[in-house]
């Protein structure tokens, strides 16, 4: 009851900034991108492309000075969303961008801008709080960021739209269809990739150029697991075997955890072949230089599904579960799921053994792929068409 009262007592006091945000002067080409879980992700790579550009004023807006501290020292502008200066840019840029709401950036300073949700990931779960139950008057009035539907979405195909409408309640005209910025790359060539890392990826440029020298890169990116718990221990994954294994294959296994999972791995620090990316790393300029992907319920499967002459292996080891306490699914995981699928260590281990992962360019794949992303059109290049 405490926390919900601060709630409503919060809005209360912060409707009338939203509402003299309406009277400020913004500038068309001003634009202003941040992300809930730091620099990545969309907003982040539309604000590198857009800054290539060269023709609008682009600010990153850092949820912590760690992060203004990152991306600073990559001689990008970026201010601190909750200072002096990043109120005065939520105040006159008119083009607001961010991955899941507005209050990424900051939804009560918003008002007579242009909010541009990029979301996180097309996928089959269900989403936002009409997943779960049906939304309150209270919520709607304490949480308007997350009811208040943007200017304009990115969704990548029709299929997708139908999903976001129901689920976001996002009218079907503020649609845009195109591809995803953080993808942009897969449809580059290996120099511009490797460029890319070199110039904005300091930690993975000394990392690539030690594992690229290996024949095969093994990359494991499981789902977010509501619970909480430590769900490495369910695998089943023996770290010797596997390390064993990737020593004979002359490779190396990454494990890249979703940056809301809270888990303990330093035991992985002991095998050389076993390697624990950062959390907060953004994969997506990594993704084209991994040969095989082990995933579950994770978006990332049809982010890979992009990518030609791949590898990838499901491994729903807890696939019961995860229904019954974590997320449902919008769409069946077996039809909109397609590949080989493996459900204990041992026949994971064998399949990584004998390279029987499938396709990314098999015909169940591509047609699956076919209905997630029908436009390869940079989402740039359709927001200027659109605007």
């Amino acid at each position: 009851m405490k926390h919900q009262n601060l709630l409503i007592f919060r809005a209360i006091l912060r409707y009338p900034l939203l509402a003299l945000s309406y009277l400020s002067p913004r500038n068309e080409n001003k634009w202003i991108f941040g992300c809930r879980t730091g620099f990545m992700d969309n907003p982040k790579h539309l604000f590198l492309k857009a800054l290539d550009h060269g023709n609008k004023q682009c600010v990153w807006m850092a949820r912590s000075k760690a992060e203004k501290e990152e991306v600073a020292r990559l001689g990008l502008p970026v201010c601190l969303r909750h200072s002096l200066k990043g109120f005065y840019h939520c105040l006159t840029a008119k083009y607001f961008f961010f991955s899941h709401f507005a209050n990424d950036i900051n939804f009560w300073l918003s008002g007579g801008s242009r909010r541009v949700m990029l979301w996180h990931g097309v996928g089959i779960k269900k989403i936002g709080i009409r997943a779960y139950r049906k939304e309150s008057t209270l919520e709607r009035f304490v949480l308007p960021d997350q009811f208040s539907a943007p200017k304009y979405f990115l969704t990548t195909s029709p299929l997708m739209s139908r999903h976001f409408h129901y689920y976001l309640d996002i009218p079907y005209d503020r649609m845009i269809n195109a591809m995803y910025p953080r993808n942009d790359l897969f449809f580059r060539s290996r120099e511009a990739q490797t460029l890319f890392i070199w110039k904005y990826e300091p930690e993975l440029t000394q990392r690539l150029s030690e594992l690229s020298r290996q024949s095969k890169l093994f990359l494991y990116m499981p789902t977010y697991r509501d619970t909480g718990t430590d769900f490495m221990a369910s695998t089943g994954i023996d770290f010797h075997e596997l390390n064993q294994e990737m020593e004979k294959q002359n490779s190396y296994f990454l494990f890249k955890l979703h940056p809301f999972t809270r888990i303990d791995l330093n035991q992985i620090s002991h095998y050389p072949r076993l390697i624990l990316l950062d959390k907060h790393l953004d994969m997506y300029p990594l993704l084209p230089f991994v040969d095989t992907l082990i995933t579950d319920y994770s978006s990332i499967y049809y982010d890979f599904i992009l990518l030609k002459g791949k590898k990838i292996v499901l491994f729903p080891f807890d696939y019961h579960s995860y229904m019954s306490q974590c997320r449902d699914f919008a769409f069946d995981f077996n039809e909109y799921t397609p590949g080989k699928r493996v459900y204990t260590f041992p026949e994971l281990l064998e399949t990584l053994r004998t390279h029987k992962g499938s396709d990314t360019d098999s015909p169940e794949i591509t047609q699956i792929k076919n209905r997630f992303w029908t436009s390869e059109i940079p989402f740039y290049q359709a927001l200027c068409e659109r605007t």
